[in-house]
């Protein structure tokens, strides 16, 4: 016991009885307040459990949703390019009515239940047992129409994925859109063409370097390829100050190879030598000739000339009356009464001057009276051909005038050989040639060689004159380069040897008299050739696929299948070229799909290529500003496809040569099954000797049945979950 100063205090339990019911009270408190927290702590603890389970089975569901999505997409992507698919047939058949669009339609809806989405259903299964299943529905959507040469349509695929787990009422819903675009890549004015050349090309006609084209050969006379040559760039000459836009039009000629193209000439090829009287000048033209008109005698067109103003300036003329007259008749200048006085004295009156001499104008009326005129037509290749052409043979050598005078004032002109291959190796296919482009060929002309009893003052002189050949007259001087009233015949108002580059090439399939085009015909109206361009939405909305360079286009769009490098085509491919880096196609063997791909600026190196199908498949490339670089490693180089290479300036009648799209063959030869469409082929430089350029027009890309490609968007345009849908 504790004792204080003055005071005790007892401290025994005895002496405390109720601080032991308090102690007990709190324990008591403390303990349920402990088991109401673990109770709490518990409940929260199972709700969040619940929750998370929850969070967890709808995200798997949202993921099932999205795989049957999937499924269905490819299900999509398979079938909308295929029109014996159900999706296919819809598109092709909604194409075909080329409808307007006032706003959204749905053109084609269907529903997959999950017998349908197998693939996603056993994922389903393998994961969660038959506790969920996943169906789904697909609709598309055209919400646009993009006018043009032939429409195409815009709009989306809506892809609704459900999944239901079977002890849940509610189902989880996911909505995705893609973007569709069914693009009809057909242009139906270039695609007309087999060969489009904008520019002016003097080696057309280059007998080394041919150019063939064999167009469509359908069953219908009214259908056949074209072929467009133009004069833009035409060299400034005296004939044509300013080029193409002088006041006549240049033309881009085609010279005749009647020995290769006598087919075209029908019942005008008619081959045979003149019929003259020296054996060797029938010889001579032998071979060299596909037309030869029977002598005509000149008695019966003397009606046309005047003896004392069309003759006395033509020299073989001249020098006879003056070698073969004059000259022996000096002698007799003092015996009057013979025939030698009378020459002579004439002589001196008209003071040498064979316009005033009687006696020149008599020998010309007996001339006309004995002589035999003839004409035939041949071509430059025979003119040209050889050193030792027959042409160079003093009968046949009026023609030759021509080319010396043309070249002062029209250089052109003078280049020749033999036209391209425009109808086919067996030049009987039809194509209409467009164009200021005429045929060209040659008439040899002159008056066979006579002997002449002059009778004058009652004496005779034998004089034998010489074949006269018709000298080409630019500006009419002698009887050669008068106009005849009448004509000898339809063909021959003018006697002269000349060249014959009046018809149009189209006469051959088309009917004689065939105006040449100017222009080229298009579909509603003319347009200048130099105008043409391919179809392209500027909008660029019917573009399914964009790259800033070459390389980003070869990387997403060459795939490896079966060991080769194949392009894989979905609709129209942009290029933006900001770096103007070349496509290169070059190591591209094959191609699948239908596309076109256009390349806003550079070149494009291209080799041998072709359709995986050819019956499916369909390759145009459009290249703004470059050219097609040739690469292969055979000596000719095979491309099927559509190649277009043409630029567009300030003013397209004038071009920069440096600037134009068109063709680099790199030495080697090149078959294009396709059309080829170009700014200028740059004299078919680097396209080696005996090589060829060959086009065959194909005529599924003439008339083609279905030039459509169907594209579906590779990123998602909207998406959106449903947690609870009903």
């Amino acid at each position: 016991m504790l004792q204080l100063k003055g005071t005790s205090i007892d401290r025994s339990p005895s002496a405390l009885p109720g601080r032991r019911g308090f102690v007990l009270f709190l324990v008591c408190v403390l303990a349920l307040v402990m088991m109401v927290m673990i109770i709490g702590l518990s409940t929260q603890k199972s709700g969040a459990v619940t929750q998370l389970t929850r969070t967890i089975e709808q995200e798997r569901a949202v993921t099932l949703a999205q795989a049957g999505i999937n499924e269905m997409l490819a299900w999509v992507k398979a079938g909308v390019n295929d029109q014996n698919s159900s999706i296919g047939a819809r598109i092709h058949q909604y194409w075909k009515s080329r409808p307007t669009v006032a706003g959204p339609q749905v053109i084609f809806r269907t529903s997959f239940s999950p017998v349908q989405l197998k693939m996603t259903n056993q994922l389903v299964e393998e994961t969660l047992g038959n506790r969920a299943d996943v169906s789904g529905q697909l609709s598309l959507v055209i919400s646009q129409r993009i006018n043009g040469a032939r429409p195409s349509f815009i709009g989306h695929v809506e892809l609704i994925g459900k999944a239901k787990y079977r002890d849940f009422a509610a189902e989880t819903c996911v909505k995705e859109r893609r973007e569709l675009k069914i693009v009809d890549l057909s242009d139906p004015f270039v695609d007309k063409y087999a060969l489009f050349v904008k520019s002016f090309c003097r080696s057309l006609n280059n007998p080394k370097k041919r150019i063939i084209i064999q167009g469509i050969t359908p069953d219908d006379p009214t259908r056949y390829s074209f072929a467009y040559f133009g004069n833009r760039s035409y060299p400034s000459c005296p004939e044509f100050p300013q080029g193409s836009k002088s006041a006549n039009s240049p033309p881009v000629i085609l010279d005749l190879d009647f020995k290769e193209d006598n087919h075209l000439l029908g019942a005008f090829y008619r081959p045979a030598p003149f019929q003259m009287k020296n054996p060797q000048h029938v010889q001579a033209s032998t071979g060299n000739l596909f037309f030869a008109n029977p002598p005509v005698s000149f008695a019966s067109i003397k009606g046309s000339f005047s003896v004392s103003n069309d003759f006395h300036k033509t020299p073989e003329l001249v020098n006879i009356y003056q070698k073969g007259i004059v000259e022996p008749s000096r002698p007799y200048i003092d015996q009057e009464g013979t025939l030698g006085y009378v020459v002579c004295k004439d002589f001196q009156r008209s003071g040498g001057n064979p316009a005033a001499s009687e006696v020149f104008q008599s020998l010309v009326s007996m001339l006309m009276n004995n002589w035999k005129y003839q004409y035939g037509y041949t071509d430059y290749t025979s003119i040209f051909g050889s050193s030792n052409s027959f042409a160079h043979e003093q009968p046949f050598s009026g023609i030759l005038g021509y080319f010396e005078d043309i070249d002062a004032s029209n250089k052109m002109r003078t280049f020749g050989g033999k036209m391209p291959l425009l109808f086919g190796e067996n030049r009987d296919t039809p194509v209409y040639v467009e164009g200021p482009v005429f045929l060209r060929f040659f008439k040899i002309a002159f008056v066979d060689q006579v002997e002449v009893n002059f009778t004058l003052a009652g004496d005779t002189l034998e004089v034998p004159f010489p074949t006269i050949p018709m000298n080409y007259e630019k500006n009419a001087e002698t009887f050669s380069g008068k106009t005849l009233n009448p004509p000898v015949d339809s063909r021959t108002d003018k006697l002269m040897s000349m060249p014959v580059e009046h018809f149009s090439i189209n006469n051959f399939f088309f009917g004689a008299g065939t105006t040449p085009a100017k222009t080229p015909t298009a579909v509603k109206g003319g347009v200048e050739g130099y105008d043409v361009f391919p179809v392209f939405d500027e909008t660029l909305r019917t573009v399914s696929h964009f790259y800033q360079t070459a390389d980003e286009f070869i990387s997403d769009r060459v795939k490896t299948i079966d060991g080769q490098k194949t392009l894989d085509l979905d609709g129209i491919s942009l290029i933006m070229g900001k770096s103007a880096q070349a496509l290169d196609l070059s190591a591209v063997k094959k191609y699948r799909g239908k596309g076109r791909i256009v390349v806003g600026e550079g070149n494009c190196h291209i080799g041998d290529i072709g359709p995986v199908s050819a019956a499916d498949d369909a390759l145009s490339i459009y290249l703004m500003a470059g050219r097609y670089v040739v690469k292969s490693d055979s000596s000719t180089a095979t491309i099927y496809a559509s190649l277009v290479a043409t630029t567009c300036f300030s003013d397209n009648s004038q071009a920069s040569v440096s600037s134009e799209g068109g063709i680099e063959f790199e030495g080697k030869s090149v078959n294009i099954l396709g059309n080829l469409i170009v700014d200028n082929l740059f004299e078919m430089r680097g396209l080696p000797d005996d090589g060829h350029l060959k086009i065959v027009h194909d005529p599924r890309l003439y008339f083609p049945e279905y030039p459509v490609r169907v594209s579906v968007g590779k990123t998602r345009s909207l998406m959106a979950v449903d947690y609870n849908a009903q």
